[in-house]
């Protein structure tokens, strides 16, 4: 069979599955030996910037810059909830009010899934049921996106966010309204989730503003406190203990800068920053982003025909969302005012589902969403690069159908047209966030579908890029 004409040029090789996998273990090995894993301005936030910077250099790559910025942090030293002098194990709510050594005491008040406006919370410790979060069922993947790619047929029985979903879906609004009522604490229990799990470290899907001190239960220890409490309805109290600091500290953000022959500029970002070992969030998002840093930092300068600026961003999980992303845009209003085209990457990840108490592997990838500009020749360039590189289990959202999420959220939000490539596995947030979790096989065709995209892109104006026609 002849081959198909094409007027494309030969690429340099770009990195493998090996090399961008074991990117991803270097990171996450790296992120273990620190208490605080890869938290924003912590020391392992620390390490894991010198060591993007590092094995950036090691490449070969030049034109790396690190800006710092302050961030104030608050470390979790100690938490526990006691109940009639015993124990029960919990997790600590990230951005709750910390106590004193002798921590808050107060009657257990259990009120089920919503919070009655009504009702005087005074002085209570209120016990309240997280429901699962959005697991989207397969089915609806016809009614939110304009194009999917699924060979196999997997999506229409599959889920996005396994059985729990990556976060709560009634949650973190109802902790300011305890608060609000007197509360003097909070106590979310992750009610029926199936991989009973509470180690929730969200970024600001989750976490709390400070007001009161907050801590969460697994389902199995929020069933057993509910049960003492029926037993004993009247006068049953709790002290939580929450212990720590917060402090003034800084992180950063890496950026490589691939000059090109041109003033408009691209971008592609990720953030470095995670909760846990960060496995799937997002150092495979950091590995694809280093791969094709590497692979554009390989050309001639005349065959880069916009500038190019390849960026790993910090402090995810702080406010301002993405906080990072919005530090490069105060830092560089230069270059945001030249930018045309933002990639966002992360959580390429494989499916688990909670079963019985555990995570399970399905053997599937876990499904993922691209958000595309309303532009036919970026949408087409989008639908072509993801059939050539297989990346199946791939939706393309239609416009407005889900919120745009990730690091390029505020240069969307700016008119800055955008794609993100992203899943929301049920593990997300969690401490099961671990190495097995990365989806090794599809590094590469996610960094191709990406790369195939940016070429696309390489040559087309500003006004055929920014222009609405879809």
């Amino acid at each position: 069979m002849a081959n198909k004409a094409s007027f494309k040029r030969a690429r340099p090789a770009a990195p493998n599955q090996s090399v961008l996998f074991n990117w991803v273990k270097e990171l996450v090995e790296l992120t273990e030996t620190f208490p605080e894993f890869r938290r924003f301005g912590t020391a392992g936030d620390a390490a894991g910037r010198q060591w993007i910077i590092k094995t950036l250099q090691g490449l070969g790559i030049e034109n790396i810059t690190e800006q710092t910025y302050p961030v104030t942090v608050r470390h979790y030293h100690q938490w526990q909830l006691s109940v009639g002098g015993q124990e029960i194990e919990c997790f600590f709510m990230n951005g709750a009010e910390f106590t004193d050594a002798n921590g808050v005491e107060g009657e257990l008040v259990y009120i089920g899934d919503k919070v009655d406006s009504e009702q005087d919370l005074t002085g209570k410790i209120v016990l309240f049921d997280l429901k699962s979060g959005p697991a989207m069922k397969g089915g609806a993947f016809s009614h939110v996106s304009e194009y999917t790619y699924d060979p196999q047929g997997i999506l229409p029985e599959s889920t996005v966010g396994g059985t729990g979903g990556p976060a709560p879906s009634n949650f973190p609004s109802p902790y300011y309204e305890a608060a609000r009522q007197g509360a003097v604490g909070f106590v979310g229990i992750f009610a029926n989730r199936p991989s009973n799990v509470d180690t929730f470290f969200a970024d600001p899907t989750g976490m709390v503003q400070t007001r009161i001190p907050g801590l969460f239960l697994k389902d199995s220890s929020g069933k057993a406190l509910l049960e003492q409490l029926r037993e004993q309805p009247a006068g049953l109290r709790g002290k939580i203990t929450l212990l720590g600091e917060a402090e003034e500290s800084i992180s950063g953000n890496i950026i490589v800068h691939v000059p090109g022959q041109k003033s408009e500029a691209m971008l592609v970002n990720t953030h470095h920053d995670a909760g846990w070992s960060g496995a799937v969030q997002d150092a495979s998002g950091v590995a694809v982003v280093m791969g094709l840093a590497a692979f554009y930092s390989q050309f001639p300068s005349n065959y880069i025909q916009k500038d190019l600026y390849f960026v790993f961003n910090g402090c995810h999980y702080n406010w301002n969302y993405p906080f990072g992303a919005n530090q490069f845009a105060d830092m560089n209003p230069e270059i945001m005012q030249r930018l045309v085209l933002c990639f966002g990457v992360e959580h390429i990840g494989k499916r688990f589902i909670g079963v019985d108490g555990k995570m399970v592997d399905t053997g599937e990838v876990e499904p993922r969403f691209i958000w595309a500009p309303r532009n036919k020749m970026l949408f087409n360039a989008a639908v072509s690069a993801v059939e050539n590189n297989d990346l199946h289990s791939t939706a393309i959202t239609k416009p407005g159908a889900i919120p745009l999420y990730g690091e390029t959220q505020s240069y969307f939000l700016g008119g800055i047209p955008c794609f993100s490539i992203m899943s929301m596995p049920e593990y997300l947030f969690f401490a099961e966030d671990t190495i097995d979790k990365v989806a090794e096989d599809q590094l590469v065709p996610v960094m191709t579908t990406v790369l195939d995209i940016m070429d696309a892109a390489m040559y087309m104006p500003k006004t055929w890029i920014t222009h609405i026609d879809k």
